[in-house]
């Protein structure tokens, strides 16, 4: 995402030569024939390189190739200027960095010999600025951008360009109100002149602005839209970024499976296009999806797959944000290792490069790891330098109270500083007075620092204690919607039946005990599932499994029914919360019920499996089966497809006379 590619080329390209906006690849090859050996063909082939930077790099640096030396014959320096610059962008983006930086020095002797000629300038500063805001130096950056706002003419393309190319500089930056004003400036100009290519850019620019502000529909509505204009354009190194995006927006909104496939699907057009520094960044984000659905083998596989693309296109601040998150799958994982001087580095090198969110992350991961390794005055004093840094570059109701409270902090140091002035003017020939004026000075000091520590770990203790008491409030009502639901009916007609088991004179007395002993062993069954599902050792899938295995035997066996389950060690270590345990559990004791009152099946297999942060249940029987369409469902199944739904899954069941039935539930992990 915050790797924009170099958009701003092709408008810079449009300003210099007036015919290249939307030119037909056909147009300009036939123009370049014929015009082999004049300005207009030179041209011609910078037009032709321009349209093939977002579909064949190859291609594209053919082209330059063969204007450059041709503008140079004819003292064309603007358009060697512009071949110049196209093989830097070319040339970085398949990470051979020491031509890069070659055809770089040379656009900067080209501007520092003809310093008149601000075209010259223009484009130097302009890929100056772009090539270290693709290595991650935004504060090296910025001022190459910023300077060529002085040679911009009003609601031109290239001014839209370069406002766009300020914005990405400011949102890496951290200042998403500089980068939101900027993107949108570049947008009004782009559609005021009808350049699609520059609207899809601006708009993935603003969703990558409302991304990071936690607006994830308004994010999702951009990147969309700024997708559909890169699909008509047939821009293909535009949509990497754009389906990187959306990734990192379905990630958000716990739609795992949407995340996965956009971020494939950009690291394999990454990869066909050739371009390492494109699959560079999906590579790091579907590394990050699967260390949250805690596939940390997959995450540490692609995390360092992007680390060692971020070394090779010399990216300091990707390398060092990538070192820094494997040792964050230690601590998730809770490895303690040496890694202090790691992320140590890793915030040295995301401070210096000026990447504010970049060190919002480092500070979190450091108290993580201090915290781990028991050093709690570090912990405390990184953790304290996030929620700082956190309050400064987000913005919330929290930190406009947090600045009010600071203001009448400093009002009220301020007074008792004047009053101690005061003081001290009073009794300045008083040694000893002066003295006991510092003793009283240090004392506030000491007793503010404590009193501050104090209300810190208070308050701290306060929102534990709160998130505590919510937890404990929704068990109990669960609980006690449970006893109520089905314990409570089932009491009511105990308590019936032992009513007219007294008063019986029909002889049924027999029969209504016999009724009883079936109520009081269902009442015991539901209690010990009540019990079971709250109980916390229970967490883990692997628990719920055994309970099953339980369950299984108990009904299965004196029916003289086969049961096995298979892929139980793939997902026996996920942790289920108590809500879903027992909805998954009651699902399966319903589905095993009736397969042994109905199915008359000799066999019954349980298959469990996890796929794309999903959990799947199948139950499968070899009994007779019956016709789907002719037997209604009753309460069971109904009851079956309502806990589905609260585990915001699925329920499906398929069956055929003689074929036996197949259940199949599918749920998220999280």
């Amino acid at each position: 995402m915050k790797r924009a590619i170099t958009i701003c080329i092709l408008l810079f390209e449009i300003a210099l030569y007036s015919f290249a906006q939307g030119p037909k690849v056909d147009s300009l090859r036939q123009l370049a024939k014929q015009h082999p050996k004049d300005t207009t063909g030179v041209n011609a082939l910078l037009g032709l390189a321009s349209e093939f930077l977002r579909t064949d790099l190859e291609e594209a640096k053919s082209l330059a190739f063969r204007a450059a030396p041709l503008a140079d014959s004819l003292k064309q320096l603007r358009g060697l200027s512009v071949a110049y610059l196209y093989l830097v962008v070319i040339y970085q983006n398949a990470a051979q960095q020491d031509s890069a930086v070659y055809y770089l020095d040379q656009l900067k002797a080209l501007a520092e010999a003809n310093p008149s000629d601000w075209k010259l300038v223009v484009n130097y500063n302009q890929s100056a600025g772009l090539y270290y805001k693709n290595q991650g130096n935004y504060n090296k950056a910025l001022p190459y951008l910023l300077e060529n706002l002085k040679f911009t003419e009003p609601d031109s393309e290239g001014t839209a360009g370069l406002y766009l190319n300020i914005g990405n500089l400011y949102f890496n930056l951290s200042d998403y109100r500089n980068a939101m004003h900027y993107h949108l400036e570049g947008l009004t100009i782009f559609e005021k002149v009808g350049s699609l290519r520059g609207q899809s850019f601006c708009m993935h620019s603003l969703g990558n602005d409302f991304f990071h502000l936690s607006q994830f529909e308004l994010s999702k509505k951009y990147y969309l839209q700024a997708m559909q204009i890169k699909q008509q354009l047939n821009d293909k190194r535009g949509l990497i970024t754009t389906w990187t995006g959306l990734g990192d927006v379905y990630g958000q909104l716990m739609q795992y499976a949407l995340s996965e496939k956009y971020y494939l699907q950009a690291i394999a057009a990454a990869r066909e296009m050739k371009l390492r520094g494109e699959e560079m960044k999906p590579l790091y984000q579907i590394g990050l999806l699967y260390k949250k659905m805690g596939g940390f083998d997959q995450a540490i596989k692609n995390i360092t797959s992007s680390l060692l693309l971020a070394r090779q296109m010399g990216d300091s601040t990707a390398s060092a944000k990538a070192q820094s998150e494997l040792v964050g799958i230690d601590i998730a994982r809770q490895t303690k290792k040496n890694d202090e001087s790691t992320l140590l580095a890793s915030l040295k090198t995301v401070i210096e490069a000026g990447n504010r969110d970049g060190e919002l992350v480092e500070y979190g991961r450091l108290g993580e790891y201090y915290a781990m390794n028991k050093q709690f005055e570090k912990a405390y004093e990184y953790l304290k330098k996030y929620e700082q840094l956190k309050d400064e570059i987000e913005g919330t109701e929290v930190l406009l109270e947090l600045k009010e409270l600071e203001g009448q902090y400093q009002t009220e140091k301020k007074e008792r500083e004047i009053e101690l002035l005061k003081k001290d003017q009073e009794l300045q020939t008083l040694a000893l007075d002066r003295e006991r004026a510092n003793v009283i000075i240090i004392a506030i000091i000491l007793v503010s620092v404590v009193l501050t520590g104090f209300l810190l770990v208070n308050r701290y203790r306060v929102v534990a204690r709160a998130k505590r008491t919510i937890e404990m409030e929704r068990m109990r009502n669960t609980i006690a919607r449970d006893l109520h639901d089905d314990i409570g009916s089932t009491l009511s007609s105990i308590n019936i039946m032992s009513q007219l088991a007294l008063k019986d004179n029909n002889g049924q007395a027999g029969q209504y005990f016999q009724s009883i002993h079936e109520h009081s062993s269902k009442i015991m069954e539901s209690m010990s599932d009540i019990v079971w599902s709250i109980n916390p050792n229970n967490d883990s899938l692997e628990q719920v499994l055994v309970k099953m295995k339980e369950f299984a035997a108990e009904i299965l066996e004196p029916k003289g029914i086969a049961f096995s389950f298979q892929g139980v060690d793939e997902v026996k270590n996920i942790v289920l919360a108590s809500e879903k345990r027992k909805n998954v559990f009651l699902i399966f004791k319903e589905a095993i019920n009736n397969a042994a009152k109905y199915s008359n099946a000799s066999e019954i297999i349980i298959q469990v499996a996890g796929q794309n942060g999903n959990i799947i249940f199948s139950i499968s029987d070899n009994g007779n089966g019956f016709d789907s369409e002719k037997v209604k469902p009753g309460n069971g199944l109904k009851n079956m497809e309502a806990r589905a739904k609260s585990l915001l899954g699925a329920l499906r069941r398929t069956s055929a006379i003689g074929n036996g039935t197949h259940i199949n539930l599918e749920f998220p992990i999280t």
